[in-house]
Formats: structure tokens, C-alpha cells, sequence
């Protein structure tokens, strides 16, 4: 299921996020997007216009289980969720963060620092 039409402007006139994110995929040549679960029912509304409009970048998706807070609630700047800022501040390296989102995904079995090229390897 595709999940309804894809509006690419609101009742405002606005562009909506679900045309900007194909628009700006295809202008940065993204061809690889990572995302939480609850995306997944755009995605292949978003495909189906970048094929519409002749965008050439072949694109994968992956959709990870979302990381929620102890009360199970999505972690969202909407609600003020920490900030990786937050956490950089307080002294986590970018290789903790990434360790600690792998960990939360399932990606690793346990949390642990890992560099990039060590995140791209739970991938393959």
C-alpha cells in the first residue's frame, strides 16, 4: 500500500516536507536514506515521484525501529527529546553517539563507541 495521494503543498500553500526530502535527496545526490519506522508508509509515495520527475539518483532505504524514550514515547525535538548537542556537551564523543544509536536499533548486541567506518560494517 502506498498509503494516499502525496500532497507537495499544503492547504497554505507551503511545500510539504514529504516533496522537499525528494527534491533536496535528489539535488544532494543522496542515494542511500536511513530512517525510523514510522516513515516507512511515504516512502514509496516519495518514489514514485522522484520517478515522476525524472530524478536519476537510485535511491535504498532503510528503515530502522524507532529509538523511544523510557516511557516509550519516540524521541523528537518536537517534545524536547535530549539533543545530540545536549549529549555532545556533556562530554560523548561522536563515536559514543554512534555506538549508543546502533545499540538502540539492534545494529549492535551491545553499546559501545564505534567509528564510521565501523558503523558501515554492521550494515553489510
Amino acid at each position: 500500500s502506498l498509503g494516499g495521494d502525496l500532497l507537495v503543498r499544503d492547504k497554505q500553500g507551503y511545500w510539504t516536507y514529504n516533496f522537499c526530502v525528494v527534491i533536496d535527496d535528489e539535488v544532494e545526490k543522496i542515494d542511500l536514506i536511513i530512517r525510523g519506522q514510522d516513515l516507512l508508509s511515504a516512502t514509496g509515495r516519495q518514489k514514485i515521484l522522484a520517478q515522476t520527475l525524472g530524478f536519476s539518483t537510485a535511491l535504498l532505504y532503510w528503515h530502522h525501529p524507532l529509538i523511544v524514550d523510557s516511557a516509550g514515547e519516540k524521541l523528537s525535538k518536537r517534545y524536547g527529546s535530549t539533543s545530540l548537542r545536549s549529549l555532545r556537551d556533556k562530554g560523548y564523543t561522536a563515536e559514543d553517539l554512534l555506538g549508543m544509536a546502533a545499540f538502540a536499533v539492534g545494529l549492535s548486541p551491545k553499546e559501545q563507541s564505534l567509528t564510521r567506518s565501523q558503523l558501515g560494517e554492521l550494515f553489510r
